[in-house]
């Protein structure tokens, strides 16, 4: 197979005294292969520069360059920081990272820095030559300077029933009620068969997460404004469809689109994901900050989230993203399965427990209400309000 053909508009030589256009750096022994298809073309405006992964590169070596292709080393904290320094000193520059055997967790956290792709080691020229169009073509049909994206948080049951939607509406709220950026918090069900969101919090939505699934090209944020219903305290909430939607019907490309908008908009956002799996489901929640899996204390709960840590595993998300929460714990003396248990058995620490408060918690969402709306001091209320306080500071911190 012949070196591919770098079209001329688009990898045009420079203006004189600007340098190349699109900068390769990578170690000598990855970068062979890439000098020699540059060569044949011809093209100065495409340089390769040997440079091993965690060499320091500076603005002299950069230029004036549109775009980069950068080799990172995840296992080498210098090439991370590289990465971090030319981010945060040339947030106009395009950057594509050079990544051996990267997983999903990984990719997820390289993208946080601000790249705008991920390519394989060892190069395939094919592969650089379409991630850089796609990319300089992204960055063309967007004037908008960049946005800082909101944590992301997942929240994911063991089984049925185990009110992974009360926690997830309650903890939106404590984290609404905690924002300090201005934006608030948005809680979007994405459970597009049974979700109940709007119903636990009383709301009557005038458009629903389909709306933003079907609108591709006129996805934006008046669009998002009009589907969006408030919930008070900063809260927002998208709704899931009101009629049951397969699940296959799904597009995850436009999927991941609308999260981004949910993360460019405001300044925290949840997730409500339903029980089943699929390749949605879970690319959502491998782009989370932090999974919280909500388990009540039964063989049957415990079981079904060993399952999905596995399954987890399976597609590289790591153990340290996904965070046990027990639901309904009941404080007694003597019980048959404790929290030592729950560790235990799943092989994971248990991150907090939410007290078992009924009628109180039923009693509040039929009137459409959260739990410290009604009775802020319970126990339930005030367990929520450390676990937000945990999470805010832990996992979906971005500060340290």
């Amino acid at each position: 197979m012949g070196a591919p053909d770098f079209p001329a508009d688009q990898m045009k030589h420079a203006a004189p005294g600007e340098g190349p256009r699109v900068l390769i750096v990578a170690s000598p022994r990855e970068i062979a292969p890439l000098t020699a298809v540059i060569e044949d073309g011809g093209l100065s405006g495409v340089l390769a520069l040997p440079l091993d992964s965690d060499e320091p590169l500076g603005g002299a070596q950069l230029g004036r360059a549109r775009l980069l292709v950068l080799e990172v080393d995840p296992g080498s904290s210098a090439s991370m920081q590289r990465l971090t320094r030319v981010a945060e000193e040339r947030p106009g520059l395009i950057v594509i990272a050079a990544v051996r055997d990267a997983t999903v967790s990984l990719i997820r956290t390289i993208v946080r820095e601000g790249v705008a792709d991920v390519v394989s080691l060892p190069f395939d020229p094919q592969e650089v030559l379409q991630a850089t169009l796609d990319a300089m073509a992204r960055r063309d049909g967007d004037t908008r300077p960049p946005t800082t994206l909101a944590p992301l948080l997942s929240v994911v049951r063991s089984v049925g029933g185990c009110g992974a939607t009360t926690v997830a509406t309650h903890l939106a709220g404590a984290l609404a009620a905690s924002d300090t950026s201005g934006k608030g918090a948005l809680v979007a069900d994405l459970d597009v068969q049974f979700g109940t969101v709007t119903d636990y919090l009383g709301l009557a939505p005038n458009g629903r997460l389909n709306d933003l699934l079907e609108a591709h090209g006129r996805l934006d944020e008046e669009l998002l404004k009009s589907v969006v219903i408030g919930a008070g305290e900063q809260l927002s909430v998208v709704a899931a469809p009101d009629t049951i939607m397969p699940l296959e019907q799904i597009d995850t490309d436009q999927l991941l689109k609308v999260i981004q908008l949910f993360r460019q908009q405001y300044g925290m956002v949840v997730l409500d994901l339903p029980a089943d799996w699929t390749s949605w489901t879970l690319s959502a929640a491998a782009e989370s900050d932090a999974i919280l899996m909500v388990v009540e204390l039964s063989l049957p709960s415990l079981r079904q989230a060993k399952r999905r840590l596995d399954l987890f595993r399976s597609v590289g998300i790591e153990d340290s993203a996904v965070h046990i929460v027990a639901n309904r714990v009941e404080r007694r003396l003597f019980s048959t399965i404790d929290l030592s248990d729950v560790a235990r058995t799943l092989s994971h620490p248990v991150l907090a427990s939410l007290a078992l408060e009924e009628p109180l918690v039923s009693a509040a969402q039929n009137q459409g209400q959260l739990v410290n709306a009604v009775r802020p001091k319970s126990r339930f209320a005030t367990d929520i309000t450390k676990l937000a306080a945990l999470l805010r500071s832990g996992p979906l911190n971005r500060g340290g």
